[in-house]
């Protein structure tokens, strides 16, 4: 005759099976968020990557049309005012200064309109139009 304690199946503790009621929720949430984070990055996102690339292609052809803007008219008004020479080496210095990464530390957006404005204001003393076309960009 068999013994009884060899046959009898361990019965899980009621804490044990009130807990894993309690935290299954939890457990689902979890298993799903890891699950959708790896397929996330081990599947390549194109639609992103183009977006984010033809809108810093766009950033920086406007920061290298500023770029020239400076140099061209700090070579052409050497006998302009100090105050025009000022802002025009401003501006220089906020377009170098642009961040050529992507960064937390940067809002890049802010620094943008930074350099934006600060690009009117020279052309409103150079008495110039200060419209930027971004006809022709094409990427």
């Amino acid at each position: 005759m068999p013994n009884d304690l060899s046959t009898k199946v361990q019965q899980p503790d009621i804490n044990d099976v009130f807990e894993e009621i309690l935290f299954s929720e939890e457990k689902v949430i979890e298993k799903g968020y890891q699950q959708g984070y790896s397929i996330g990055r081990t599947e390549d996102n194109p639609e992103g990557y183009h977006l984010g690339y033809h809108r810093g292609a766009e950033i920086g052809s406007e920061i290298g049309y500023y770029q020239a803007f400076v140099d061209h008219h700090l070579d052409i008004t050497k006998s302009a005012s100090e105050k025009v020479v000022k802002l025009l080496e401003k501006l220089k210095k906020v377009c170098d200064e642009f961040p050529h990464t992507n960064s937390e530390q940067f809002d890049i957006f802010e620094l943008l309109e930074t350099v934006r404005s600060c690009y009117k204001r020279v052309c409103i003393l150079l008495k110039v139009s200060t419209s930027f076309h971004k006809e022709g960009l094409s990427f």
